[in-house]
């Protein structure tokens, strides 16, 4: 399993966390008093210099991290070492699962690292932010020009309100440097051989689904016994039967938000009927996701909706990437965050500032994965290059609204399986739509 797919289970992953959060929950508001507050941290309103983190003198920056960002740091980490030759970098990689149910309790402790990754949602996130365990940093964005410059929208899921009860606006706590996009991959051979184009909207795509079916061809390869995959491509639909910025309102626990909307009826009844008409094949519930684009790397299937890592499986010359015209659904990979109790704030800053950058943009993409900032980034390898263009897309669509999964701890589950219950033409899209609206009820009162 790709360290990008295991991100897909980042609430559920969390969950031994959870007690923190409750106890977290108590804490007064960001800023309000007390150990680690903003207060602590004065603003910033100009550039951090290698003299202002000179001033700091021989320095040891600790930091956590996934060890998918393994390949990242032994590039970045000596460039900043570098420029700011008296700060030593220790970093302590973590699998994803262990550092998201870790990751809370060692930024509360009394060695907390100076930088760390968080996880966009309430296990992690909500819980640093309601335990103002995490510096804010909307003057380190403003001074570095992040809330107007590219990707600017992608700040969205790392801000929160004053109690840490929704996310999507509000104070910014974290910045992630890497994005992901959802899309349509395509087998170049079998779509010259059927005739078709890639397809950039619903309706192209349901058009070739048809063509494919009545040609013998297996539509689309899904593999949906990890529940997400199927979710992934009913959110691509439902982004494009209602305003995004709704879907992101949800998401981020918005008071009023609902999801027994048109769209998502639509949607449902969509994923249904593609279901009924045989168009995911059969058997796709108990076919993890790995498996499924194993199989289609392998010339099994037209399609396979999915999100931009698992490109890494693909044969560049053989596959192709397209987003819907609206832009393909996505979200930023895991936040980092800058600790209240950290003495390196300069430092921690100034590492930031170097992590969203064009040099580090291009980094990124040379190790795989989709950067925040484009400018200037580009990849001679033809999937990568469709991809990055679907990414900046759906930036500039407003479409990147995150993940469903992100709202409540349990909605994947519930979500997960109700959408099994509507393919298998058990329940309908509106008990779906209403079974999905009442957990989130529970979670956001």
């Amino acid at each position: 399993m790709t360290a990008a797919a295991r991100r897909r289970r980042p609430l559920l992953a969390a969950l031994p966390a959870i007690g923190l959060v409750v106890a977290l929950a108590g804490c007064s508001a960001p800023g309000a008093g007390g150990t680690g507050t903003s207060a602590d941290q004065p603003d910033i309103t100009s550039k951090v210099t290698a003299a202002d983190v000179a001033d700091g003198g021989d320095t040891t920056l600790t930091m956590w991290a996934d060890v998918a960002e393994k390949p990242l740091m032994q590039q970045l980490v000596p460039a900043y070492e570098e420029a700011y030759p008296n700060v030593d970098v220790e970093i302590t990689y973590k699998s994803f699962d262990d550092l998201v149910a870790t990751v809370v309790n060692a930024a509360n402790s009394d060695d907390a690292p100076d930088l760390f990754q968080g996880n966009i949602g309430y296990a992690v996130d909500g819980a640093l932010v309601k335990g103002k365990l995490v510096r804010p940093l909307d003057d380190v964005a403003e001074t570095y020009g992040w809330t107007t410059g590219t990707g600017s929208s992608t700040l969205a899921p790392a801000r929160w309100n004053d109690d840490g009860t929704t996310f999507g606006s509000g104070t910014l706590y974290g910045m992630s440097p890497i994005s992901e996009v959802q899309g349509i991959y395509y087998d170049k051979a079998k779509l010259d051989d059927l005739g078709l184009q890639p397809p950039t909207s619903i309706e192209d795509l349901e058009a070739d689904l048809a063509e494919a079916e009545s040609a013998g061809e297996q539509p689309i390869v899904l593999g949906n016994s990890d529940q997400y995959a199927a979710t992934h491509i009913f959110s691509d639909i439902a982004v494009t039967q209602q305003e995004p910025e709704r879907i992101a309102d949800w998401i981020g626990g918005k008071p009023g938000s609902t999801f027994e909307t048109d769209g998502n009826v639509e949607a449902a009844q969509t994923m249904r009927d593609w279901a009924e008409k045989g168009y995911f094949g059969t058997g796709y519930d108990g076919l993890s996701n790995e498996d499924a684009i194993a199989r289609f790397a392998k010339g099994a299937g037209v399609f396979f909706v999915g999100g931009s890592w698992n490109g890494a499986s693909l044969d560049p010359e053989e596959f192709g990437f397209s987003s819907l015209t609206s832009g393909g659904v996505g979200a930023t990979a895991s936040p980092w965050h800058i600790s209240t109790k950290s003495e390196h704030q300069d430092a921690a800053i100034a590492f930031l500032a170097m992590l969203h950058s064009p040099e580090t943009g291009q980094w990124i993409l040379d190790t795989g994965r989709l950067p925040v900032v484009t400018d200037g980034v580009s990849s001679s390898d033809p999937l990568q290059e469709q991809t990055l263009t679907a990414l900046k897309d759906t930036i500039a669509a407003g479409t990147q609204v995150g993940y469903y999964d992100w709202t409540t701890t349990d909605m994947l589950n519930e979500m997960g399986g109700s959408l099994q219950e509507v393919m298998a033409g058990r329940t309908t899209p509106e008990a779906f739509t209403e079974t999905v609206q009442e957990t989130w009820a529970k979670a956001h009162g």
